[in-house]
């Protein structure tokens, strides 16, 4: 199966399918209850919906490709070909960091 889905942008999705590619883009000064649009990739409007997901399970419903599946996998071979920054994994060795039991109580009203 030839699939690709990636973010483009911040809020902006690409999903192509078997040749089919369709943006999803979100609308932040929409006053709508639908701000995400489904568009073709020349940009004509075929379809709104009410969040990310609703929009990606519209596109699964059209093509019949198990939608979150794919991105799923595209979400991981993305992190695996840009893995993020390490954490410390040591609690100690992050600035600030004070064990629960020795916080300072502030602002204790005694009656």
């Amino acid at each position: 199966m030839d699939y690709a889905i990636r973010e483009i942008a911040p809020q902006v999705w690409r999903v192509d399918i078997a040749g089919v590619v369709r943006i999803i883009r979100y609308r932040p000064d929409s006053a709508t209850f639908s701000p995400w649009d489904i568009s073709t990739a020349e940009g004509r409007r075929v379809w709104s919906a009410t969040s990310l997901g609703s929009a990606f399970r519209w596109i699964e419903a059209r093509t019949g490709y198990p939608l979150e599946a794919l991105l799923a996998d595209s979400l991981l071979e993305q992190a695996t070909a840009h893995p993020a920054p390490q954490t410390p994994k040591d609690a100690d060795s992050v600035p600030g960091h004070e064990e629960p039991g020795t916080w300072p109580v502030v602002n204790r009203i005694h009656t």
